[in-house]
């Protein structure tokens, strides 16, 4: 508060200088003399009067104006409703009680009641959801000895304001197999009287249970059940330790692998697939003695560590078994009403024949691996002195491809594809990559192409190749063979990449040839993974205007349902269905079967392999007109490729038979 006004202080001084004023003017003035001269003096009293009555005074600047009704700002205190607060923390408290894996329960001292969460429930196996208000609940399902040490420390607590902790064993716990721990803490009063106590009752956990639990997050395969790697890992170096001071200890290591397990996926579904892998886990528990280790070492990939294998002579005991087991686990899976059949390989390494964790592991993959790749696949293979060395070769073979990639020692030969009923006039080639290496001269792609599919080289090297045949092609439409087709293997890999599209379009812009003369094969196994996918970029590449072919039709999983839903333009009949035609009516059945569905479904058909006049005679009549193989020309280079076009691109006079075409070629 302020202590005084100053507009206050200043209006009595003005009256004060008034009365003083009035009071010397005698003093001044002679009124005798001068008597008007006091007017003025007189006005200016009344005027220092009225100001110091009747002024107002402007109020400064800072502070507020007060001729204007400003009201005070009311605080509005909230309200809460206390009694809303208390329900919902108690609901939430509840809440949280209900979902914890453990038991609550609360006992009140005034009035011996005692309150149970619904977990207590469960724990005690009773059959009521709600339990008394007593400690009866807990009396009745406990053996007695337990009920009495509970109640006494419960009673020592109350005593002391303590807390305590004991064991507790259900009656029947033969049946449960359950021991349950109750704990307690008592809550005093500010006297220092007991008023409550807050407890909890859990499922006894001994150490082993605990160790176990761990024992088979860190060991055990999440989807099969089995043994995981880790485990694996360990027991084989824990077996390698014991040959090492143990001569005749001796044990074998048997690697099974699902042949085309992505197949099953793409076919059916990854649920399906993972149906798929626990039954052959379950086959080989149950087929396994007790003293072997089943693991899962790979996404379709298992092992077995064999024990006690005969040391005399280890093969005599081993084949039978591992015949069994290849045996057991390739038998049909049954799936919807239908038997699923799947092929699966097994490679068998015994530890006399190396002596370390890493060697056994390389043979076992290396015999494995080339099992795979030649025509024993889906059989069994021991290892053998030869794999190991042989394994070093691909790994080099691995390191050259790289080194070729970046060197551009790949060269491209073209088959011809003619039209036997258009006078043996040349329609197209089919591209075929050769390694040119400095070192060996020309590699059949037999050597590499697989590698390059496993490493996933086939990407880079199928990029180059595309290229490369882009390039010449579109220097033979500008040489005039305007009508010419070039078709170029593309792998699962390649096709499988969200890019293709956009990269082969780019190849056509960087070369500037017309998609009509670019073609695209693929097998069917590549159409069939993640067919809907498939179907997108095919679209896509036809939209382009490049056709697509599907190669070595009739090997694959394809049927004739998606083939419809495919926007493809040829079909090409495997060489394997073509060799027999003329001396074998199974094969010629098949045949036409192909011929058939080409024709129905409005696509050309090329045969692949053709060799002799015998199966050339029976493609003619059955209506295949569309011819690659040796009989007509082996894959050629660039320049024979020119001349041979020069030969054939244009067809011959009117009249001419088919007779006298293969004789002339003949001659």
């Amino acid at each position: 508060m302020r202590l005084f006004d100053e507009h206050v202080v200043l209006r009595f001084a003005l009256l004060l200088a008034c009365f003083l004023f009035a009071e010397s003017i005698p003093d001044i003035l002679n009124f005798a003399e001068h008597a008007y001269n006091f007017i003025p003096y007189f006005l200016a009293i009344v005027f220092l009067a009225y100001v110091a009555l009747f002024y107002k005074f402007p109020m400064d600047a800072r502070k507020l104006r007060n001729d204007v009704d400003i009201p005070e700002p009311k605080v509005v205190e909230p309200i809460r409703d206390l009694k809303k607060d208390l329900i919902e923390k108690d609901e939430m408290f509840q809440m949280m009680i209900d979902v914890s894996s453990d038991g609550f329960w609360t006992f009140d001292v005034a009035s011996g009641k005692v309150y149970w969460s619904n977990r207590i429930a469960k724990l005690l196996a009773t059959e009521n959801a709600v339990l008394e208000d007593s400690f009866e609940p807990l009396k009745k399902r406990v053996i007695e000895s337990d009920w009495n040490a509970f109640r006494e420390q419960l009673n020592a607590a109350l005593q002391t304001s303590g807390t305590f902790s004991c064991n507790l064993t259900l009656l029947d716990a033969s049946k449960k197999n359950m021991k349950l721990v109750i704990s307690g803490r008592v809550q005093s009063n500010e006297l220092g009287r007991p008023i409550r106590v807050i407890g909890s009752l859990t499922e006894a956990m001994d150490r082993k249970s605990v160790e176990r639990e761990h024992y088979n997050y860190v060991y055990q395969d999440a989807l099969t059940g089995i043994y995981n790697r880790k485990y694996f890992l360990e027991k084989l170096k824990n077996d390698v330790d014991i040959a090492a001071k143990r001569p005749g200890y001796v044990f074998a290591v048997a690697l099974l692998d699902v042949d085309s397990f992505g197949a099953i996926n793409a076919s059916y579904s990854i649920n399906i697939g993972d149906n798929v892998l626990r039954t052959i886990a379950d086959r080989l528990k149950s087929i396994a003695r007790p003293d072997d280790c089943v693991a899962r070492i790979g996404p379709d990939v298992f092992a077995v560590i064999l024990h006690n294998i005969q040391s005399r002579d280890p093969n005599d005991d081993l084949i039978p078994l591992v015949r069994n087991i290849h045996n057991k686990v390739k038998s049909p899976i049954p799936l919807e009403g239908k038997d699923l059949y799947i092929s699966v390989s097994m490679s068998i390494v015994v530890n006399q024949d190396v002596d370390c964790v890493e060697d056994i592991l390389a043979n076992a993959n290396a015999s494995l691996r080339d099992m795979k790749k030649g025509i024993n696949h889906g059989g069994i293979q021991f290892f053998s002195g030869g794999i190991r060395e042989k394994a070093m070769k691909l790994y080099k073979l691995e390191f050259e491809i790289r080194r070729a990639i970046q060197a551009q020692e790949f060269v491209l030969m073209y088959q011809p594809i003619v039209d036997i009923q258009a006078g043996n006039k040349i329609v197209g080639f089919e591209a075929l990559v050769r390694w040119n290496q400095s070192e060996r001269g020309i590699i059949s792609p037999a050597e590499f192409i697989p590698i390059a599919e496993e490493t996933g080289l086939i990407v880079p090297m199928g990029a180059l190749i595309l290229r490369m045949a882009c390039k010449q092609t579109k220097q033979w439409v500008d040489m005039g063979f305007k009508d010419i087709q070039v078709a170029v293997n593309f792998s699962a890999k390649q096709f499988s990449m969200d890019s293709m599209v956009d990269d082969v379009r780019r190849v056509l812009t960087e070369t500037n040839l017309n998609p009509r003369n670019l073609k695209l094969e693929i097998t069917e196994y590549t159409a069939m993974c993640e067919a809907d996918k498939t179907i997108e970029i095919m679209r896509a590449l036809s939209n382009m205007g490049i056709q697509i072919s599907i190669d070595d039709f009739g090997t694959g999983y394809s049927s004739l349902s998606y083939l419809k839903r495919y926007p493809v333009h040829t079909l090409k009949m495997d060489k394997y269905f073509v060799d027999h035609v003329a001396d074998n009516e199974e094969d010629a059945s098949f045949a036409r079967m192909v011929i058939g569905i080409a024709k129905s479904l409005n696509l050309d058909l090329i045969a692949e392999g053709v060799e002799t006049k015998e199966q050339l005679d029976f493609l003619y009549r059955e209506g295949c007109h569309l011819i690659q193989g040796f009989y007509f020309s082996r894959p050629l280079n660039t320049d024979k490729a020119l001349e041979y076009m020069k030969e054939h691109y244009n067809a011959p006079a009117q009249g001419s038979t088919f007779e006298t075409e293969q004789n002339a070629v003949k001659a």
